[in-house]
């Protein structure tokens, strides 16, 4: 019976010396490699969770950007003044040797917010602020929630067609523009490279007479100006214009095929 097993206990002591200068040095070193693991799966919730991962960075970037263009309008003037009063001072009075100090600030500023914060911003901080950004609510299409089982071979076929074309446009805005700055640095548009050297030889000289605190000040306060006479007015990015101008190395190949111009054209 159970009473006439021999059950026997194999207890491990382990110790373990922590070393916190190793460790912060092996932090800088390759991460060991795991040898045994599960080989991946193709799964559509899989394929679903990685192209909202992809569009989600974009989506930030998105945010940020209208973030900083509401400000800029000056669609809250309190803001807005604030934002510029907060950009002069601190053009004006930081130095280089303050960016890391100022960086190592904010993560301690958020390491005690998230420790010790408390108030009408706590169920933000508890709630939506550990979700993934691609998780939230409003981010993506569907609920998160997918029901593979109950979904038919079209139903299967169309939805991978969908997040297909989404990861393929997203893939293709950050292929293109790694190509359009390579291309700048082989000369595939000999105008625009050569222009760029010119602006940087004048861009050095520049900044050889003028501190670039000025450069920045004189830049800032001419966007606050512009939008607040006109909030109307829009606005381009010239690195964006200036980059829309080179070919990426699929508009190079077509330039180099002319039937697929013909086609275009004809």
């Amino acid at each position: 019976g159970d009473s006439d097993v021999t059950r026997r206990v194999r207890v491990v002591e382990t110790t373990v010396f922590y070393n916190p200068i190793r460790a912060a040095i092996r932090t800088f070193t390759p991460k060991e490699e795991i040898i045994m693991k599960e080989q991946d799966k193709f799964e559509i919730s899989l394929l679903q969770r990685d192209v909202k991962r992809i569009t989600a960075q974009v989506e930030i970037a998105q945010d940020i950007m209208e973030g900083v263009d509401n400000i800029i309008r000056w669609r809250s003037k309190p803001l807005s003044l604030f934002s510029m009063i907060f950009f002069v001072l601190t053009v004006y009075y930081v130095e280089i040797w303050m960016l890391p100090l100022l960086g190592g600030c904010a993560l301690l500023w958020s390491w005690l917010y998230m420790r010790y914060g408390r108030g009408k911003f706590e169920t933000y901080v508890e709630g939506v602020a550990n979700v993934p950004y691609y998780l939230r609510t409003g981010r993506g299409e569907g609920d998160g929630n997918l029901d593979e089982a109950n979904m038919s071979i079209t139903e299967r076929f169309n939805y991978i067609y969908d997040l297909a074309a989404t990861g393929q446009a997203t893939l293709d805005l950050v292929a293109s523009l790694a190509e359009k700055i390579k291309n700048i640095g082989q000369w595939k548009n000999p105008y625009a490279s050569c222009l760029l050297m010119i602006l940087l030889c004048g861009a050095s000289i520049a900044l050889y007479f003028i501190p670039i605190r000025y450069i920045l000040l004189g830049w800032g306060i001419n966007k606050f100006r512009k939008f607040g006479m006109d909030p109307n007015l829009i606005d381009n990015f010239e690195v964006e214009d200036f980059l829309s101008r080179i070919p990426s190395d699929p508009q190079l190949q077509e330039l180099k095929e002319p039937s697929r111009i013909r086609r275009r054209t004809g």
